[in-house]
């Protein structure tokens, strides 16, 4: 059996007991790291900001819980994967499936969809910056090429070619990942 070793547990047992200063040292350890988790995952330094403070809000509120199974920092971090991919769903593009002519599914075509939509956001963030960025505001924000076009002060047209573009290599990404 492996031993766990947290070379910080008086920080950690100190931060139990609501010693603030002990619990601003854990951040200043541990934030660089789960932040860049949250960037890789996310794609976006907002938003993993953002969800680097829920984690350690997170953390700190349910720190009784943490019982010393893994290190400290991988507990983190799988808060931080989880708070990441929760945000991540809530933002899913939606797409019109086929369905049977009887208007339902079938449950084999039900996992492939699903399959086929992990595969499609985990794509996203391999679009080139400008393809990713308009892509996500028609699909995920809603906006049409006008307003994608004044917000990034670019042409309309440039608005559709990116998010063309963005539709072809998404095309090229998902045929690479379903043939490997």
């Amino acid at each position: 059996m492996r031993t766990i070793v947290n070379i910080h547990q008086d920080l950690i047992e100190r931060s139990k007991n609501g010693d603030r200063r002990a619990q601003k040292s854990l951040f200043d350890l541990y934030s660089k790291a789960i932040y860049n988790v949250g960037v890789r995952l996310l794609g976006n330094t907002e938003d993993a900001a953002d969800l680097t403070q829920d984690t350690f809000i997170h953390a700190f509120t349910k720190l009784d819980q943490f019982a010393y199974k893994s290190t400290f920092g991988a507990w983190l971090k799988r808060i931080m994967v989880n708070k990441s991919l929760n945000f991540l769903n809530r933002k899913k593009v939606h797409f019109d499936l086929p369905e049977e002519i009887d208007g339902k599914m079938t449950e084999e075509e039900h996992v492939d969809t699903e399959a086929l939509m992990i595969q499609l956001n985990s794509s996203i963030p391999q679009l080139p910056e400008g393809c990713r960025i308009v892509f996500t505001l028609f699909y995920f924000e809603g906006l049409d090429h006008q307003e994608i076009a004044e917000s990034l002060q670019v042409s309309v047209s440039t608005s559709k070619s990116q998010l063309s573009r963005a539709r072809q290599l998404l095309r090229a990404l998902l045929i690479q990942k379903i043939e490997a």
